[in-house]
């Protein structure tokens, strides 16, 4: 019986050792990695500063014999090419604001050179981005959106911004999106070649203004589901969504306005702009939610909601305009309840 506890023990003792060791050699290669990651780090940055320093000799013909002789074009060409090797240096050991003001170089240097600098504009707003350095980084952003819009590439100063919407919108920055999303319609707008791509601007800056609650969603949501609305009339592809966005402009005209008629008159309106509205789920839906509200009869709106949803398919902005119609339902009824309340208090001080 001892013999066989000593066995345990030794193979116990025997595995302990063991994972020790393995635990001990792991941690020995971590450090190892982290090391030589540092060393490799540290030698990128020194061979991205000596490359600044050549190109920075590049652009002073005075201060080197080797310069002194050679075009300007070739300086320029020679100095762009060394500060764009230092940049991808410093930004593989991520030395952002490095990188950035390397490339930053590059695209001053393609002006000079007449050439397009879009690249490294695009490169500097990635590397002050990554930097924090909001400030650098919208500064390069305006000055590549100037470049374009003197070339004449309004639908790559469009794209930037949407680009940057998209960045900001899945950042949670919907404020800044939205922003963005109106600079890329108006540049899609001056275009003029599409159309298509201005009214996704602008049903986004709806869709926000409504989902975030925006300051000014209560005057714009409604006229920007109008102008869509409009705008797909105009082609046979799109013609049949137009009675979509007509209900959606509809709806959020009831949410945001206290005076009753407002459904109505919209409904009535949108009728005779397209005859074809009259025949559609969502006029429907649209006459029983102002019922509903004039009522203030949330189950009678459930369940014209519910009807709506059985045969039809809901996005983002109808299911959020559904919740916040309920919650002004539900507000108003408060309200009314506490009236009575308080009425019965005076009628029941006035009987004493």
């Amino acid at each position: 019986m001892e013999k066989e506890r000593n066995i345990i023990n030794e193979t116990t003792t025997t595995i302990s050792n063991s994972k020790t060791m393995e635990y001990n050699n792991i941690s020995k290669s971590i450090n190892e990695q982290i090391v030589a990651d540092n060393n490799n780090n540290t030698n990128l940055d020194r061979e991205a500063f000596l490359l600044t320093k050549k190109a920075d000799n590049k652009l002073n013909p005075g201060c080197c014999f080797d310069t002194l002789f050679t075009s300007k074009k070739k300086r320029l060409e020679d100095g762009c090419r060394l500060y764009k090797n230092a940049g991808d240096k410093y930004k593989e050991c991520k030395q952002w604001r490095k990188a950035a003001q390397c490339y930053e170089n590059c695209s001053k240097i393609k002006i000079l050179l007449k050439e397009n600098p879009i690249k490294f504009y695009e490169e500097t707003f990635f590397c002050y981005s990554k930097s924090n350095s909001i400030n650098n980084a919208q500064k390069v952003f305006e000055k590549m959106n100037n470049y374009l819009v003197r070339e004449g590439d309004y639908f790559q100063a469009g794209k930037n911004n949407e680009n940057l919407a998209i960045k900001n919108e899945n950042n949670d920055n919907y404020n800044q999106a939205i922003i963005y999303y109106s600079q890329a319609a108006k540049y899609y707008e001056v275009d003029g070649k599409h159309e298509a791509l201005k009214n996704q601007m602008q049903i986004k800056i709806g869709e926000l203004m409504l989902v975030n609650n925006h300051p000014e969603a209560p005057s714009k949501v409604p006229s920007i589901m109008e102008y869509i609305a409009n705008n797909y009339l105009k082609s046979p592809i799109t013609k049949y969504s137009a009675k979509e966005f007509f209900g959606k402009a509809i709806l959020s005209s009831i949410y945001y306005n206290d005076d009753t008629s407002v459904g109505f008159t919209y409904i009535n309106k949108y009728k005779s702009i397209d005859k074809t509205f009259e025949d559609s789920s969502i006029y429907t839906l649209c006459c029983d939610v102002d019922k509903s509200v004039k009522n203030n009869d949330i189950n009678s709106l459930k369940n014209g909601i519910y009807k709506y949803k059985e045969i039809c398919e809901v996005d983002e902005f109808l299911n959020n305009i559904f919740n916040k119609l309920e919650e002004k339902i539900k507000k108003v009824s408060k309200s009314g309840e506490n009236e009575i309340k308080d009425f019965s208090i005076d009628e029941e001080e006035d009987f004493k």
